[in-house]
């Protein structure tokens, strides 16, 4: 017998389906319509770095920058699909930035439930085409939150089943794709590399939760974190046979550490302020719905998922 409700229930996600499928349609409809803006000076900047890949010439040999080389190889990826157009960047953009919504509703449904997936999904499909988060560039971001989420995605699974099989070869092999994804992440951008430990102190919670033995857990922590370095090892291997490791190691810990150091840290809650009052002012109605989901954190299901929630927030704001 089917009671009401089950009825209301179902209405009530068709409802949310409903409005989310128009809302993602829009969405990319918009970036359709964009696909031939002119390029960002970021864009520029990686798309000639993935021209001189697709032509044999390694990053820091000719085009040099602070950021990891990642984003320079997913551009020449790109190029190499679509074509080396400005139409073809911005189209590769549309093509991660459906993946990255994708994973956000799967990432947010097995930590809450449908609803919230779709919620969250739309919510950024909208924020990702504000020109205050410079939503239609294709900058490293992009690549660091896509990666980070099938991390967290496949991290989320792994954790599902660790109590009952904490060591078996494929809870492990797919702990290390997590940090593999991880790994790759942080290669976009340095910033990413801050998601990592996120990565490693949620797996020391959910172990020490689940009560395993504590040699589990090393072996664990371990394998997740070999994952993670081997994106940067092997990218430190290539770049050596190509004879700029000392270049990159320059540019991108040398050079990239005094830049940052150039802004005091004491104007670093003026500068937050500035870019949150940006962001949020353009967007003040998923904002203030955000707001209203945040009181709902004494439901059973989200105070389960807390401490990722919390932890993915700090994390987040530190990258």
């Amino acid at each position: 017998m089917v009671r009401k409700t089950d009825i209301s229930g179902n209405l009530v996600q068709f409802a949310w389906w409903a409005l989310a499928t128009i809302v993602f349609a829009l969405v990319i409809a918009i970036r359709i319509r964009l696909l031939g803006i002119p390029l960002e000076r970021d864009e520029g900047e990686y798309a000639y770095a993935g021209q001189l890949i697709l032509q044999g010439i390694p990053p820091y040999k000719l085009a040099y920058n602070m950021k990891f080389p990642g984003t320079y190889a997913a551009y020449a990826l790109i190029m190499s699909i679509f074509g080396q157009t400005i139409v073809a960047i911005h189209l590769g953009l549309l093509l991660i930035n459906v993946a990255t919504i994708a994973l956000i509703f799967f990432v947010c449904r097995r930590l809450i439930n449908t609803v919230a997936g779709i919620t969250a999904a739309a919510s950024y499909a909208v924020l990702s085409v504000s020109p205050s988060v410079l939503g239609l560039s294709a900058h490293a971001t992009n690549f660091v939150v896509l990666f980070v989420l099938g991390g967290i995605l496949l991290l989320l699974k792994e954790q599902a089943v660790t109590a009952l099989e904490p060591s078996q070869p494929k809870r492990l092999l797919q702990l290390f794709a997590s940090g593999l994804l991880f790994g790759i992440g942080a290669l976009m951008k340095q910033p990413g590399v801050l998601f990592i430990p996120f990565g490693a102190i949620y797996i020391v919670w959910n172990d020490l939760n689940g009560r395993l033995f504590l040699n589990r857990m090393f072996l664990r922590i371990l394998i997740f974190l070999a994952g993670a370095a081997v994106p940067l090892g092997v990218t430190s291997l290539i770049l050596w046979r190509a004879g700029v490791l000392d270049t990159f190691w320059f540019w991108t810990v040398n050079y990239a550490r005094q830049y940052g150091s150039l802004v005091p840290l004491s104007q670093a809650p003026q500068i937050f302020s500035r870019s949150a009052n940006e962001v949020v002012l353009t967007a003040w109605p998923i904002w203030t719905l955000a707001g209203i989901g945040a009181l709902t954190v004494w439901d059973h299901r989200i105070r389960a998922s807390i401490f990722f929630l919390i932890g993915f927030l700090f994390f987040s704001a530190l990258a």
